[in-house]
């Protein structure tokens, strides 16, 4: 995330318009814009405001519960002297490695004050909403750096924070929507590698700062910033190798600086996550299937308001789940994109950010071709042999060898193959706003006072539409142009309202009834946590860690998402899924007896869940004793 400005004479604008000035101080614009994307956020959200204490935006809640459990572990493990890396509240007695799962101990930190006055799930749904506000915001704060209109900058922002990638991400991935920390880096990288305007140590510093920062929030994230931090290098080198030599004493200083910073806090936690106990081998997730298909950039999903029937059925047929299907860009704003690059091609931060855009979106797509649903054999590196024809738009040494490499790195290097290739498309919107922005401010003046920049630093010349486009008054040309920008963002407007649903947490888990059980002791919760399965993980939390269990949906050693096969793990799935359980002989009894004696289990809990009634019966039988009801579930204690 590079942005090619060089330090040098500055072209004098052939347009000699004045700039607009505005009448507000950049301080109080920069606040209208968070208090208005933080306005657009709490609409958008604004289901799970109806009942933040007991609802969380979304769709469904199994993906949820990893997040809201992790909120309510980090201020409960700190508070208590426990490590927050490491957990046995789950898949006790063994644990899960935070540092493998959705933990965000930043976040939680951060959220601490409000996690314990008002809960976990009102602790998510405040980030859901903060993560698009802050996220747009410093989108906002990224853009305005190159162009001198605010609303630009704004319009940036907006495409940035609320593009289909946030949306679809927010209906559970909340880790990879507190994405404000990419357009902050492109700031850094700016400084450190074009302007150098500033000591390069205290940006080193900086930037190892928001990596330790992004480590700690969405470790993936932080993978895929280096990414596009090497991919935009790369093409510098190819584009402007003599201009980038110039500058590499100061690069290197500042990006040593950086590592030694990121390293010292980071290193413990990293240590923890690849040596420390139930640390993940392997690849976590199922490889190319999270991608972006080859129609999902033109044809809109389920997330999208205007999306036809029609279309609707094409993309749930996409392979993964609705949640990863966040690559739609639409016609309008491909064809504005397009135009944008061929317009302003001579510009630098046009000609790399189009050039990012373009190869991000093909990495998005994965190890092969999707195309309709349907997975195809056609691997997808093989698209740098198209590099020679495409040579005025990509170098063809960088098509040829940086993209490949890359290609390469998503689909078998350790770490980054873990990443999803559709969670890219989060970069594309950001490169695809900073392209809105250079159309939206074309017609402004450069400003001579402005401290430099690419989009001051260059002439807004040329023949064509919006050379012609005034940059005051209301003619007709102008109100073209801002119908071509509206007709590009309309179809990306969210489905309203966006949806919420209800966490059920009896009372017993929040009363007085859970305090009957020792601190810390283990309780075997019904329904089982497992993949796709977090309701009993949601209650733990809500009863702010007063026991531990020995189930878990968490990212764990194999690499799986479910606690260690067990006899008495696979009999309650096949209950809670209405299934012919086994005969009851003393064989089960005995396999069952032998699983909780292992777990050291002192208490079992069956709450609200599908087949309650033969959940109930089996322990029952197990137990040979009825159970306490109490706040809504029924509870058998067992004998220590």
């Amino acid at each position: 995330m590079v942005n090619p400005l060089f330090r040098g004479s500055r072209e004098q604008p052939a347009d000699p318009r004045p700039r607009p000035r505005f009448s507000l101080s950049r301080s109080r614009i920069d606040l209208l814009a968070l208090l208005g994307f933080t306005g657009l956020s709490v609409l958008l959200f604004a289901g799970s405001w109806r009942a933040p204490a007991s609802s969380v935006a979304g769709a469904g809640t199994e993906d949820i519960g990893i997040i809201v459990w992790f909120l309510r572990w980090v201020p409960f493990a700190l508070g208590h002297g426990e490590n927050a890396l490491i957990t046995t509240y789950l898949n006790a007695p063994h644990g899960v490695n935070s540092m493998w799962n959705a933990s965000m101990p930043v976040a939680g930190l951060a959220m601490w004050p409000f996690t314990s006055s008002l809960g976990p799930i009102f602790s998510y749904n405040l980030l859901v909403t903060l993560a698009v506000a802050l996220s747009a915001w410093c989108a906002f704060l990224a853009a305005w750096r190159y162009v001198e209109s605010p609303l630009a900058a704004a319009l940036a922002g907006l495409l940035y924070g609320f593009s289909p990638y946030m949306i679809a991400q927010s209906q559970g991935h909340l880790h990879v929507t507190l994405a404000f920390v990419p357009p902050l880096m492109l700031l850094v990288f700016d400084e450190i590698v074009v302007r150098q305007g500033r000591s390069a140590r205290w940006m080193g510093v900086l930037l190892g700062l928001l990596a330790a920062c992004q480590l700690l929030l969405a470790e993936e994230l932080l993978a895929t910033e280096a990414l596009c931090a090497m991919l935009g290098i790369g093409l510098l080198i190819t584009l402007y190798p003599q201009r980038l030599r110039a500058h590499r004493s100061h690069v290197l200083t500042a990006l040593g600086v950086a590592a030694a910073v990121f390293l010292a806090l980071a290193a413990v936690p990293i240590g923890f996550q690849f040596f420390g106990p139930q640390h993940v081998t392997g690849a976590v997730q199922i490889r190319n299937a999270y991608v972006s298909d080859l129609l999902g950039f033109v044809v809109p999903t389920a997330h999208q308001q205007f999306a036809p029937a029609l279309a609707v059925r094409l993309t749930e047929g996409f392979s993964g789940y609705s949640s990863e299907w966040d690559a739609y860009l639409g016609v309008p704003l491909i064809g504005l994109v397009i135009y944008v690059s061929v317009r302003f091609w001579k510009r630098p931060l046009v000609r790399v950010a189009a050039t990012l855009m373009l190869v991000l979106a093909v990495l998005s797509l994965g190890t092969t071709l999707h195309v309709a649903g349907q997975w195809t054999a056609v691997p997808v590196g093989a698209l740098a042999l198209m590099a020679p024809l495409l040579r005025r738009v990509i170098p063809v040494r960088f098509g040829l060898y940086v993209f490949p490499a890359t290609w390469l790195g998503l689909v078998a290097a350790p770490i980054l193959s873990s990443a999803l290739p559709a969670r890219l498309m989060l970069y594309v919107f950001l490169f695809a706003s900073l392209l809105l922005a250079v159309l939206v401010d074309a017609p402004t003046l450069p400003s001579p006072a402005s401290g430099g920049g690419l989009m001051r630093a260059l002439p807004a010349s040329g023949g064509g539409l919006m050379r012609a486009l005034p940059a005051r008054g209301g003619g007709f040309r102008r109100g073209l142009r801002a119908a071509l920008i509206v007709a590009a963002l309309l179809p990306l407007i969210p489905r309203l309202p966006f949806p919420a649903s209800p966490v059920e947490v009896p009372s017993f888990f929040t009363g007085g009834g859970v305090q009957q059980l020792p601190q810390g002791s283990v309780a075997l919760v019904l329904p089982y946590a497992r993949l796709a399965n977090s309701s009993a993980m949601f209650w733990q939390a809500a009863a702010d860690m007063r026991f531990r269990m020995p189930e878990a949906y968490a990212v764990l050693p194999g690499p799986s998402f479910s606690s260690p096969p067990s006899a008495t793990g696979s009999l309650m799935r096949m209950i809670e899924l209405g299934e012919a359980p086994p005969a009851l002989t003393d064989d089960l009894r005995r396999q069952v007896l032998d699983d909780l004696g292992a777990w050291k289990v002192q208490a079992i809990i069956v709450g609200p869940m599908p087949y309650r009634e033969r959940m109930i019966a089996f322990f029952t039988w197990l137990t040979g004793t009825t159970p306490r009801q109490d706040g809504g579930v029924d509870i058998w204690r067992l004998a220590t």
